[in-house]
């Protein structure tokens, strides 16, 4: 069955996260613009003034035998502090 990985990521990441998945040979996924809104995890100024990061989301179809590869890939690339993943079942017809 196909699921729904969708990754949130610090905005900067986007291009690589991007080529990642398509040397992977993942084509179907989409990218949404958005933001974290934190006390603790804030860097530049412009941050610390809005009180948010600029993230992206990426939503991708994966399936049963290639998502724990692309979720453990995607983490030893970028950590867990500025990524996360979460997996859903992608509804069928």
């Amino acid at each position: 069955m196909d699921k729904i990985l969708c990754v949130y990521f610090r905005d900067d990441y986007k291009d690589i996260i991007v080529d990642c998945l398509l040397e992977d040979e993942l084509d179907t996924f989409y990218y949404f613009p958005c933001k974290q809104y934190s006390t603790t995890l804030l860097q530049s100024a412009k941050e610390k003034v809005t009180g948010r990061i600029d993230f992206g989301k990426i939503e991708v179809i994966v399936n049963d035998e290639n998502k724990d590869r692309i979720v453990n890939k995607l983490y030893a690339m970028f950590g867990k502090k500025y990524l996360k993943m979460f997996i859903y079942d992608a509804l069928e017809k």
